[in-house]
């Protein structure tokens, strides 16, 4: 508590200083520098008495607002197979979206299981992997493959997202 005092008082010294010079070298702004100076004072006066208040305070455990408010920040686990659902849908209303979400997905599955069943680098035996994969999927998950031109362009048909799936399950 006491150092909370020599703050006070140090702010205080500070301000009084500050406001006794600018008071000295104006001529008509007195009467604004004591109001300055008297808001200044109430507001380090207030500081201490909360700082001080909260040193005071018996230490317990939250208050129900505090745990309600808490509760309220926790995010809700995202369910993996509803963010897989919207990113198909959004996937075929667009192009962009496809390439930046789904994309990154289908290239993880491909390279896990060319790594898995036949020893393949995805990114490093692209020759490999493109005989391995079959040709919708290999456009959509190969190497290098550029976004989109149009970033609003529609997206591709569910029957071809099947036929991409189906593709990767045959690796």
């Amino acid at each position: 508590m006491t150092t909370i005092v020599i703050r006070a008082v140090k702010v205080a010294v500070v301000v009084s200083v500050v406001i006794g010079v600018a008071a000295f070298f104006s001529t008509g702004l007195r009467t604004v520098l004591l109001d300055v100076y008297l808001l200044a004072m109430g507001g380090v006066l207030l500081l201490a008495l909360v700082r001080t208040t909260r040193v005071k305070a018996p230490p317990g455990r939250a208050s129900t607002f505090d745990q309600a408010l808490a509760k309220m920040r926790r995010r809700p686990a995202d369910s993996g197979a509803l963010a897989l659902a919207r990113d198909l849908d959004l996937s075929t209303m667009s192009a962009f979206h496809l390439h930046v979400r789904l994309r990154p997905l289908l290239r993880e599955i491909a390279a896990h299981r060319l790594r898995r069943n036949y020893g393949v680098d995805l990114d490093l035996e692209p020759e490999r992997a493109r005989e391995l994969v079959g040709a919708q999927a290999w456009e959509l998950v190969r190497p290098l493959r550029p976004p989109p031109a149009d970033r609003l362009a529609q997206g591709p048909q569910v029957s071809y997202l099947r036929e991409v799936v189906t593709e990767l399950e045959g690796i």
